[in-house]
């Protein structure tokens, strides 16, 4: 890849595509770091969504539980 610095010593220019390209390190550094610990919370996020459905399912099942046996005992006393 053929570069050309360019007057704003931030960038060089590629001379095949045209393309202006940064030369910061450090903000390519950060960018990944931010969407590496954006991608840690997204998950983190996600499992707890899951957690949340799941506690969600066994709360009405044991509703649905409770309420079984409340007609069973409504039966009995019948």
């Amino acid at each position: 890849m053929e570069t050309v610095q360019t007057e704003d010593t931030r960038f060089v220019r590629d001379l095949h595509s045209k393309a202006l390209l940064s030369t910061d390190r450090i903000a390519l550094e950060n960018h990944r770091l931010y969407r590496k610990r954006a991608m840690v919370q997204s998950n983190e996020f996600e499992e707890l969504k899951t957690k949340v459905d799941e506690l969600n399912t066994v709360r009405e099942e044991m509703l649905e539980i409770k309420s079984l046996l409340q007609e069973l005992l409504n039966k009995k006393e019948l």
